[in-house]
């Protein structure tokens, strides 16, 4: 039975897999997804340098759900069939934090919880989110008071606040915009979103399956929010 996180995963931020996809740098960036979770892995190329680095390096970018058992979220491990004892499972060649499979007096057991259970720490130094399990959309950010318009790639478990975070690499004042949806039902007002929601319990559907289906241009369903500028240069 696999563990629960001891942080709250309702809180994390999600990730597309074309996200994580963007951290593939085997030096300096390494981002890899598994069992439904997104780990940084860079510090932890960085403080073990060597060979049982050398898989997770090779894995950057990538999903590695298959190195692990869903059901425990430990290594997959097998049966060595000369001796008739279970051992890890590593074709991608062993890694940090394996045992080797012989006896060996040089590997060490003092680094508490493995890192492919950092998630299970009070404080995780590689979790930082979760893949998203749902169709990844699109949403139009339209900025009132510059003009400037951008159409980024969302999770559909994202909040409206935790989308803002993700814009900050186009406006690094982002918190200082009130963020709007256009009016429905024949409402005169712009509709001030609530940034603890998801765009849809906003009132923001994705369409984004039915209209593809009618062959109709995304430019036409990609649903627009408007920043409205409130005077105060908030960074974040």
């Amino acid at each position: 039975m696999v563990a629960e996180a001891a942080v709250d995963e309702r809180t994390r931020t999600h990730f597309t897999p074309s996200e994580v996809a963007s951290h593939n740098s085997s030096q300096d960036d390494c981002w890899v997804s598994y069992l439904g979770r997104v780990y940084d892995l860079t510090p932890l190329l960085v403080e073990h340098a060597g060979d049982l680095v050398q898989p997770i390096a090779d894995a950057a970018g990538k999903d590695i759900s298959h190195w692990f058992n869903p059901k425990t979220g430990d290594v997959k491990r097998w049966e060595n069939t000369t001796t008739g004892l279970p051992e890890y499972y590593t074709p991608m060649g062993r890694f940090l934090h394996v045992p080797p499979s012989d006896p060996s007096d040089t590997f060490q057991t003092d680094f508490g919880l493995p890192w492919w259970m950092d998630h299970l720490e009070k404080e995780p130094r590689y979790w930082v989110g979760m893949l998203s399990q749902k169709r990844v959309r699109k949403v139009r950010i339209v900025n009132m008071l510059t003009k400037d318009e951008h159409t980024i790639e969302v999770c559909a478990e994202d909040t409206v606040a935790q989308i803002s975070q993700k814009y900050l690499v186009y406006n690094s004042h982002a918190g200082s915009y009130t963020w709007k949806r256009l009016p429905t039902n024949g409402d005169k007002d712009m509709i001030v979103l609530d940034m603890a929601k998801t765009l849809e319990d906003n009132g923001l559907v994705d369409e984004g399956d039915e209209f593809e289906a009618l062959g109709i241009d995304e430019d036409y369903y990609v649903p627009s929010v408007h920043l409205y500028f409130k005077d105060d240069l908030t960074e974040g």
